[in-house]
């Protein structure tokens, strides 16, 4: 997808209606013709004002009982709706729509027919003009016309790409997309980043350490919420020299990450690798440290995958050496020996988003595919049309082999002198993985001594390289490692890691962490849970203020394994940073805690779908104490304090009692909030049976002074009293489902 050069401060949103929420409207134009006796094109009802449909034709179609009536929604176009409402708000989601303005009342009843959320809708041919007027800055379209009109105006368009989608120029106002729900993530995104920056202008702009040449646009977008300081990564005592007072690193592969470069920067909360591989970042030091490692998975896989192609196609045609001799002036037009790849096969190792993309591209070539992949799921391969294979197995049969796996011990020389000699005489390698997968020296010898045909590299041991044993080597063709730096590449690159890094300076959850688990929820509904998950942590340290001896994350109901242990780090985190004062974050919440000597479990219940989920978390030493929060797979809240239930969620400022239940003493604590001017916004009162120990909450409008807690504490009966500052409550956002059912 494109990128366009704006960073809004806003999204306002207008959605098209035909085409784009419902069905394709081609029911319309085989309609019209059987009525009218015309032949308009299937794509007439896409853009009916721009392809001239007269309006008598328009005015029936789009009648109270007129086939437009009798549409279907497109696929997810609800849940879409409703996303939108949720991610944006309400008053920044409308639909504009070129139907006639007669159309009102059959199109509002079709909406809520279809169960639709309410929403405000625009009736409209000069789309861009109304849009304009309501200050939106993206439209959601399937008619070039309109989506061309937007752009003009200065409006950014997803166009929603068909068979019947007419030729265009790129534009960087328009960008195509093929579902609904793309346009959802994208959107998601771009409001997480506003946020972030808003978030981070408030608390003042960190500092982010630019180590490495990263995309223009990426690093304008970091500007605005930040301060960058450059600097030669490569250049250690240059690097070190900046770090102290850093938030961010943001560095490419030349930028070793070292534990001397973690130490360098005590404020470090982030190092972002522009690219996918890591393998220049010390993970296990960044994890000690609690600093969140970020990289951009599979915003580089077309050109590394395109990449891998152009080695190939450069050895079998013996491109480098056709263009060396010809440049000299040696026709040698009998030495070269070009072979083809229809017939041949070809082992991929490695079936990740860039061995995919080498998949399906080599396929056109009309090649016999093997893979090799133990952690992918046996479908995937009858998905890309690739026999699986032991990697042994593979070595046997293959022409040419192809290595896209990260650098693990598991990986390292994973193509061998011995392994070489497996392969057939005549074989070509290429890698385009990382360095240390195959074994250059062994490579070298291979090729110089006639074994295999040819190699093709982009990845050393050692980068930058300036000496390496393939150098000379006729049938050898090397690059420096640019086998994800096409424009493009260095663009989403730089989309998502800039993105993500403001997310992560402002406290979100981002789903591109790499030691913390890949969220398997979206990254605002992973927030809500985790936010609420650390508030739990917060008021565990406030009822047990020492260290305990255990922490106990017990779960119930149905929840993903990566969802679980998010919750739990962050409780965990949460917890430690207000018992010892330390840095602690998710990310190395379960090495401080082993530390402290606390013993950590995560107790995980019978998976039960009906049953909605919910998270104990427990700490045992000299007392026990006890927090549960409830989670209906969107929103979450804390709902049960030491067994106590709760009436309602735990939100912002809270004064807790622990006390006898006797008569008076709600009065007294009312009332001595009174003389502190502290007013009560809520209150929340549990008990085992009349007369025994009982829990009450009270939500507050303003902080609450220290006298105030000194003088519940005296109250007769009261056993203790705390208090807390936790995150507001999070609406709950009606789906389209349920808007219908109420509709009903």
């Amino acid at each position: 997808m494109s990128t366009a050069p704006l960073s809004p401060r806003f999204i306002n949103v207008a959605i098209d209606l035909d085409g784009v929420l419902t069905e394709h409207p081609r029911p319309l134009a085989v309609a019209a013709n059987e009525h009218f006796g015309m032949d308009l094109p299937e794509s007439a009802f896409i853009d009916s004002a721009g392809l001239n449909v007269p309006l008598s034709v328009r005015d029936w179609v789009y009648g109270e009982d007129g086939p437009a009536a009798h549409l279907m929604p497109a696929a997810e176009a609800q849940e879409f709706i409703a996303r939108m409402i949720e991610i944006l708000g309400l008053d920044h989601v409308r639909i504009l729509t070129a139907r006639p303005e007669g159309a009102q009342n059959m199109t509002r009843t079709w909406l809520k027919r279809h169960g639709f959320p309410e929403t405000k809708i625009l009736f409209s041919d000069d789309k861009a003009a109304v849009a304009a007027g309501e200050g939106c800055t993206f439209a959601v379209e399937d008619s070039l016309r309109h989506a061309t009109n937007y752009s003009r105006s200065g409006i950014t368009s997803f166009l929603i790409e068909t068979e019947s989608t007419p030729a265009y120029e790129p534009h960087e106002r328009i960008w195509p997309v093929q579902s609904l729900m793309s346009i959802v993530y994208r959107l998601d995104e771009l409001q997480r980043a506003i946020q972030a920056e808003a978030a981070l202008r408030a608390i003042g702009l960190p500092k982010i350490v630019i180590a490495d040449q990263i995309d223009a646009a990426a690093r304008a977008r970091l500007a605005e919420a930040a301060e960058l300081i450059d600097v030669d990564g490569t250049n250690l005592p240059a690097l070190l020299a900046v770090l102290p007072d850093a938030d961010a690193l943001v560095v490419r592969s030349e930028t070793q990450v070292t534990e001397q470069v973690l130490a360098a920067g005590p404020k470090l909360r982030v190092v972002a690798r522009a690219g996918v591989g890591v393998d220049n970042v010390d993970l296990d030091a960044a994890t000690r440290r609690g600093v969140l490692v970020l990289n951009a998975p599979g915003a580089n896989r077309i050109s590394a995958g395109e990449h891998t192609i152009a080695l190939l196609l450069a050895v079998t045609r013996q491109i480098n050496y056709a263009d060396s001799t010809t440049r000299s002036g040696d026709w040698a037009r009998k030495k070269i020996k070009p072979i083809d790849l229809a017939g041949k096969t070809v082992g991929i190792v490695g079936l990740g988003r860039v061995g995919s993309v080498v998949a399906t591209r080599l396929k056109a070539f009309e090649m016999t595919l093997l893979g090799y992949d133990p952690f992918i799921r046996p479908e995937r391969f009858a998905e890309l049309d690739v026999e699986p294979v032991d990697y042994l197995e593979m070595l046997g049969r293959v022409d040419i082999i192809t290595y896209h796996v990260p650098s693990t011990d598991q990986t390292r020389h994973m193509l061998d002198a011995e392994r070489i000699a497996l392969l057939k005489p005549g074989a070509i390698v290429i890698n385009a993985a990382r360095g240390d997968v195959v074994d250059q020296d062994a490579l070298a010898e291979a090729v110089a001594k006639g074994h295999l045909r040819g190699a093709g590299v982009d990845v050393f041991p050692f980068e930058p390289t300036t000496e390496s044993p393939l150098f000379g080597l006729q049938h050898v063709v090397l690059t420096p490692h640019t086998g994800g730096s096409s424009a493009e590449a260095l663009a989403n690159v730089g989309e998502m890691i800039s993105t993500t890094t403001l997310a992560a300076l402002a406290g979100q959850a981002v789903p591109n962490a790499v030691n913390l688990p890949p969220a398997s929820l979206l990254a605002p509904d992973l927030q809500r849970l985790t936010s609420v998950a650390a508030a739990a942590g917060h008021l565990l340290s406030v009822v047990q203020p020492e260290v305990p001896s255990t922490f106990r994350t017990t779960v119930r109901g149905t929840v993903p394994g990566d969802v679980i242990e998010h919750v739990a780090n962050h409780a965990i985190a949460e917890a430690i940073r207000q018992w010892t004062g330390r840095p602690t974050t998710p990310v190395n919440a379960s090495l401080v805690a082993a530390e402290l000597g606390i013993q950590v479990s995560v107790l995980a219940g019978a998976s039960d779908p009906d049953l909605e989920p919910s998270f104990s978390f427990e700490v045992l030493g000299e007392t026990s104490h006890h927090v549960r929060i409830m989670w209906d797979r969107k929103n979450a809240g804390i709902v049960e304090v030491d067994r106590f239930a709760l009436d309602r969620a735990l939100s912002g400022d809270v004064l807790i009692t622990h006390h006898t239940d006797v008569p008076g003493i709600v009065g007294r604590v009312g009332t001595i909030l009174g003389l502190y001017s502290v007013n009560i916004a809520g209150m929340s009162v549990g008990r085992h049976h009349r007369g025994g120990e009982a829990l009450m909450v009270l939500n507050v409008d303003d902080a609450i002074p220290d006298g105030v807690l000194e003088e519940v504490k005296t109250i007769p009966g009261v056993k203790d009293a705390y208090r807390v500052s936790l995150p507001p409550a999070q609406p709950r956002v009606a789906t389209a489902l349920a808007t219908a059912e109420m509709a009903k």
